[in-house]
């Protein structure tokens, strides 16, 4: 699978519903997630970090993970990791006359200006670190693990009470990807999103996707891999996440119908091989679509079997 960009991103959650005292929840969220646990001032903290295009997807799937793992956990927003002048510079090693020059734009004027000040403490301005290290990173400074910055930060506190609605009511998280990106059919894979956004919301909908034979633990994150009939399948699988095996193909078939396709990795149980179908290492969805209409020897492919892609 390619990593289509793939970043690694650290959030700092407030967080609920566990506690410090915790053995078990402090065992997991270090042995599971690599993360920690502190509390301050009758506040609870989380630490992690998760992969992704973007933040927004990193955010969606550690979302999901931390439910797996610990269902009583409520995450109640993200927490701003606010930098003044003397901990960027040390942060970054540099001094904090090298700092102050950046702040003041007498330095890195071939870059877009320095972050705006998130507010001020006491009588100096503090930053998001997040801004600051975006800022950072386009001249190859800042940290390799991201946090986000705070743009990506409200989206990801406006979407975390539905994200974890959505969970609570047991259905899968919807996150959507688009088989190709640049080739200037953009816009009709757009149109894919646009047109399953509306059918998802319909009753019954995800129910009877959770139908497809693919493990219930793969339920809560569901991938819809958005698509036109040139793009190629192994495109498609490029864009199932690291942790997942399965996704869902989206498209719109030759008259204009919206049609859903399981599709699983090379390690999805139950899948059909590309191969077993006739299919090459450069089929389309296009093609795809001929074997389930047709079949590789007269015999139609069920809809509902997932397609094992290489």
């Amino acid at each position: 699978m390619g990593d289509w960009g793939v970043m690694e991103y650290e959030f700092h959650f407030v967080v609920d519903g566990i506690e410090v005292d915790d053995d078990d929840a402090v065992a997991i969220v270090h042995e599971t997630f690599d993360g920690v646990l502190t509390c301050h001032r009758g506040r609870h903290f989380l630490d992690v970090s998760e992969s992704g295009v973007n933040a927004i997807e990193a955010a969606h799937r550690i979302v999901v993970r931390l439910r797996r793992s610990l269902p009583a956990l409520k995450l109640v927003r993200t927490d701003p990791d606010l930098v003044g002048v003397s901990d960027i510079a040390e942060r970054v090693g540099r001094t904090r006359q090298n700092v102050q020059q950046w702040v003041n734009g007498e330095r890195r004027q071939d870059q877009p200006p320095f972050p705006d000040p998130e507010g001020i403490a006491g009588r100096s301005p503090v930053w998001r670190w997040g801004d600051v290290n975006a800022w950072l990173a386009m001249f190859g400074e800042g940290d390799e693990v991201r946090p986000p910055t705070r743009e990506e930060a409200l989206t990801i506190d406006y979407l975390l009470p539905k994200w974890q609605r959505t969970l609570d009511d047991g259905l899968p998280l919807v996150h959507f990807a688009a088989a190709e990106t640049g080739d200037g059919r953009d816009e009709e894979r757009e149109t894919v999103q646009r047109l399953l956004e509306g059918t998802l919301a319909l009753p019954g909908v995800l129910e009877r996707i959770s139908a497809f034979p693919v493990p219930r633990t793969e339920w809560q994150r569901l991938t819809v891999v958005c698509a036109v009939l040139t793009d190629r399948l192994s495109s498609v699988v490029s864009r199932i996440g690291h942790d997942e095996v399965w996704a869902v193909l989206a498209f719109q078939g030759a008259e204009s119908e919206l049609r859903l396709q399981p599709v699983g990795t090379a390690k999805a149980p139950g899948a059909v091989p590309v191969s077993r179908l006739g299919l090459g290492r450069d089929a389309t969805v296009g093609d795809l679509l001929l074997v389930q209409t047709n079949g590789p020897d007269g015999s139609t492919v069920t809809p509902i079997t997932p397609v094992g892609l290489d």
